[in-house]
């Protein structure tokens, strides 16, 4: 960890070791280190994340289905600019503006289809967190972390919202389809032009044809954009998430891609 850098990086404290864990801090701890901008992590129990934005005046960058602010992290504090800011892509927004010296996240004018890809990409995988079957939380307040989701869906406990074997089942076959309507994307073809990804599963005889034959581990091009990290940080999440075996079971989709990608994104994933 610097001591000496000037910006501050609000990350959720997870079970020791400290790492990050969380999908949008991921996106952010990917962004800076890609960035290569100097600084410091500050962990953050989850049960703190409401008091401390509020101390620091920012407002609750999400709200819940009855109306009530949820506080939720990443965050990052500028020493030299004095700014604060609490959301994972207006970080990226100010990141590109505040150090216009080091790398790019976002290509130019790509802002907005990028934050329309940052939602999307949200809606996918958060349609198959119940695939999630392990927590990477503090076990001192895990309880209570527990506690606190199961009143945020409106459940007694989240022991109510467990898949039967029948319904994780459909749950991976719909991850799958969704994860190869997203290769698509980065095989730069669309329709059904290079495979079906059929709600039954994938299979090789539903191959139609490869896509473009120098398709890379990133959307455009040998180094990876912002997008790219939003696609990573979600997989890093399913990763410390799920049960070995059923990441694994993700790794062997559309010939190895997400393992791979997974892999490649190493070299930014220093906890700092």
């Amino acid at each position: 960890m610097s001591t000496n850098a000037a910006l501050t990086f609000y990350d959720i404290a997870s079970a020791p070791p400290l790492k990050t864990f969380a999908p949008n801090p991921w996106k952010t701890r990917l962004a800076l280190n890609f960035k290569g901008i100097p600084y410091q992590t500050k962990w953050v129990s989850v049960l703190d994340i409401s008091s401390l934005r509020e101390e620091l005046g920012v407002r609750a960058n999400r709200t819940l289905p009855d109306g009530t602010p949820l506080h939720t992290l990443p965050m990052i504090q500028d020493a030299v600019t004095k700014e604060i800011v609490g959301d994972s892509f207006e970080i990226v927004l100010y990141l590109d503006r505040a150090y216009p010296d080091s790398p790019k996240l976002l290509r130019p004018y790509t802002a907005g289809l990028t934050a329309a890809f940052n939602a999307h990409m949200d809606e996918v995988f958060t349609k198959h967190l119940g695939l999630c079957t392990r927590t990477s939380f503090d076990p001192a307040v895990v309880e209570e972390v527990m506690a606190m989701f199961a009143k945020r869906f409106g459940v007694s406990s989240l022991a109510d919202m467990q898949l039967s074997n029948e319904q994780r089942e459909d749950m991976f076959v719909s991850f799958e389809v969704a994860l190869g309507e997203l290769t698509k994307a980065y095989n730069h073809t669309g329709g059904t032009a290079d495979r079906v990804w059929r709600t039954t599963g994938t299979a090789k005889e539903q191959t139609q044809r490869s896509g473009r034959e120098s398709a890379g581990l990133f959307l455009d091009g040998e180094e990876p954009a912002y997008a790219d990290f939003i696609v990573g940080a979600w997989l890093k999440h399913f990763e410390a998430d799920m049960v070995p075996k059923d990441w694994e079971r993700v790794c062997s989709w559309q010939d190895g891609r997400w393992g791979k990608m997974v892999a490649a994104l190493d070299q930014w994933s220093e906890m700092k």
